[in-house]
């Protein structure tokens, strides 16, 4: 039997932490089939012209071996304890490159947007909670390594954004560290991005601040000062 890699072994004993604290309530749980990214995919990117010169090295070693780890969440309700919740749902790397774009621009949607959407690659979604929040990773020809894109779709609606497209300034592999360690709690991947907190809708600056407050303890496991000194950097 393989050994799982670091980033794996990390993202599945996330979800193991999700399912075993009595802090957390779960809404829906998913744990997929067990599949090889290596098994045949990445001859399959070799034989289509579209994947021509795109970049793919680094990503087998972060992606999970296995078509589904999903999982929606709220913490238990408690007296004088904010409430917060997350979402995530991966796949293997090569099951989720090869899916269609995701459905995101409207039919008037200006040209660049279109373009630009139709590069993404969705790599973490929320489909349970219905948050309108999913990441992808954005296929470009030459680009080492492929960028990731935010997508909030209320996130136009705040001042100073002009769009609901962000990108984030970590790569393929720390996105996958960094779920393990915040769990998918709604709006984390602000963190990584020039979005200002403090234009965004209050509870996405409170979900993350009981994170920093709870889970350390929560989940002593992960070192979370990294994260707070993102968050006072943001606001």
């Amino acid at each position: 039997m393989r050994e799982y890699s670091p980033i794996e072994s990390a993202l599945y004993a996330s979800f193991d932490n999700l399912l075993e604290s009595s802090l957390v309530e779960i809404d829906f749980e998913s744990v997929g089939d067990f599949t090889d990214p290596s098994a045949g995919k990445p001859a399959e990117f070799d034989e289509r012209p579209e994947w021509e010169d795109v970049i793919l090295a680094g990503l087998l070693e972060a992606t999970p071996w296995i078509t589904e780890l999903a999982c929606s969440w709220r913490s238990a309700k408690r007296k004088k304890t904010p409430q917060i919740r997350g979402e995530f749902r991966v796949r293997n790397i090569y099951d989720a490159l090869l899916k269609p774009a995701p459905d995101l621009a409207w039919e008037k949607a200006p040209d660049d947007e279109k373009r630009l959407v139709a590069e993404f690659r969705t790599i973490d979604e929320t489909p349970r909670s219905g948050a309108g929040l999913l990441t992808a990773i954005r296929v470009q020809k030459h680009v080492d390594p492929l960028q990731i894109w935010y997508y909030d779709k209320d996130l136009s609606r705040y001042p100073g954004n002009a769009t609901d497209y962000v990108p984030l300034d970590i790569d393929y592999v720390e996105y996958m560290k960094n779920l393990a360690v915040t769990k998918g709690i709604f709006g984390w991947q602000y963190l990584f991005s020039d979005v200002s907190l403090s234009g965004l809708d209050r509870q996405v600056v409170a979900n993350l601040e009981a994170m920093l407050d709870i889970f350390p303890t929560v989940f002593p496991e992960h070192d979370y000062t990294p994260l707070r000194d993102r968050l006072e950097a943001r606001r």
